[in-house]
């Protein structure tokens, strides 16, 4: 048998047209395409305004759907801020997909039982972040670490050991690509503001140790010499906040490769803390 010839241009072009009437018509914006007639851009302009007040309607309700299955049969911690609802209805009613309407849920419910937990820039934040980009936050949230004793979200990179008597100065780093998060994709979060600029260097380790928590794991860290310091990304304030929406298990191929880095410089005790199951708020 022949084989078929390819597909005429022609065809890839009534797609497109196809397309974009059909993007036109959701909007109702199509009129001077389909040759309408029977209506004035007035009549049209007024349908298409009603149309996007009852998605934005939609949009608010939804959210409210899913920010109750998250509340739990407790009392709410106090009276919601009335200009923080005001600017969370504004912010949120555009928001139309389901896995980021499940985030906006969330820090609905959150903010009813713990007032003051999201600021309006975190909102401001979130709404112009796309699905991919909340799901590359997801990812740097899968990774973070934060020390014992506070809530301050940091991503370890590796460790640089100071120059001896013998040795040279040596920095021993992962790279993030192997984990789905190349360097692009920190540049994204860099301009988000999730994520300080640049890596950051830790002071040196204190004599006794430091403690750091990946999720329900603990490890602590001791030096086996001086002039040891870890470097890392340092997530923002902002960041910090919406991290609390991501609650991600550590992934654990990044977790074997930090051991076998930090082993270079550092001795580790790891122990695992028995957690409640929390429900997985992914993107």
């Amino acid at each position: 048998m022949a084989d078929l010839p390819p597909p005429k241009k022609e065809s890839a072009i009534l797609s497109s047209q196809e397309q974009t009437l059909r993007l036109a018509r959701s909007r109702g914006i199509d009129g001077m395409l389909t040759r309408n007639t029977d209506s004035t851009f007035e009549q049209r302009a007024s349908f298409r305004q009603l149309a996007d007040q009852a998605a934005r309607q939609r949009n608010l309700e939804a959210i409210m759907v899913m920010a109750s299955r998250h509340c739990e049969e407790t009392a709410a911690g106090g009276e919601m801020d009335s200009d923080w609802l005001t600017r969370f209805l504004q912010l949120a009613e555009d928001i139309s997909m389901v896995p980021m309407q499940q985030l906006w849920g969330r820090i609905f419910a959150i903010e009813v039982a713990t007032p003051g937990r999201f600021s309006i820039r975190a909102l401001a934040t979130l709404k112009e972040m796309t699905q991919r980009e909340a799901m590359l936050f997801q990812r740097v949230c899968a990774l973070s670490c934060h020390y014992a004793g506070s809530d301050e979200q940091r991503l370890l990179l590796g460790l640089h050991k100071g120059a001896s008597l013998l040795t040279r100065a040596k920095v021993t780093r992962l790279g993030l690509g192997k984990y789905r998060l190349p360097y692009g994709a920190l540049l994204q979060l860099f301009e988000l503001g999730l994520l300080h600029r640049g890596e950051l260097e830790s002071g040196p380790l204190p004599a006794d140790g430091v403690e750091l928590a990946f999720g329900n794991q603990q490890w602590r860290l001791q030096r086996k010499q001086a002039n040891i310091t870890l470097l890392y990304y340092r997530l923002t304030p902002v960041g910090n906040e919406l991290a609390q929406l991501l609650q991600e298990s550590p992934l654990e191929e990044y977790l074997q490769d930090l051991k076998t880095v930090l082993g270079q410089g550092l001795t580790m005790e790891v122990s695992v803390t028995t957690a409640p199951a929390q429900e997985n708020e992914g993107v």
